[in-house]
């Protein structure tokens, strides 16, 4: 018997909008990890083939930063509990652009792309929910950027 990650999913920004009974469609196809303060999640430029949907804990993204004095990584974004991490491997499965780990022993919900992309293919309502609810995650994540460039810029001249 699997487990009923249906409950989980729903207080998610990737399932917004769906029904219980599609939540019981893609609940099959989720696995829980754990992970314990300081370990790697996914490093910067590895193959992305799952998401991480954040039950408990923290998770610390990070980019590298070219060699020189001070600082070698800047983090990104710190994801709490119901928040997505590594989606992008869902949406163009590039290279990861950052590196995940856990701040704290974190447990999460574990989405291979493959997976999600066969339920999406067969429950056509289920792609287009999922795909706009990553959409907007994704937009969101991509204003916070732009306005952190643009003051980063402002006060650099």
């Amino acid at each position: 018997m699997t487990n009923d990650y249906s409950d989980m999913l729903r207080q998610t920004a990737f399932s917004e909008g769906l029904t219980d009974e599609e939540l019981k469609v893609i609940s099959p196809i989720c696995h829980e990890c754990q992970f314990k303060e300081g370990e790697e999640i996914f490093s910067e430029a590895s193959k992305g083939s799952e998401l991480y949907i954040i039950c408990k804990g923290r998770i610390s993204i990070e980019v590298a930063l070219p060699n020189g004095p001070g600082r070698r990584s800047e983090r990104l974004e710190l994801a709490t509990s119901g928040m997505i991490v590594g989606e992008l491997a869902l949406v163009d499965g590039s290279p990861r652009s950052a590196r995940a780990f856990s701040v704290e022993d974190t447990t999460v919900l574990e989405i291979k792309s493959d997976d999600i992309r066969k339920i999406m293919e067969e429950y056509p309502r289920i792609g287009h929910i999922v795909m706009r609810n990553l959409a907007t995650v994704l937009a969101t994540r991509l204003r916070n950027t732009n306005l952190r460039l643009r003051n980063e810029l402002f006060w650099s001249r």
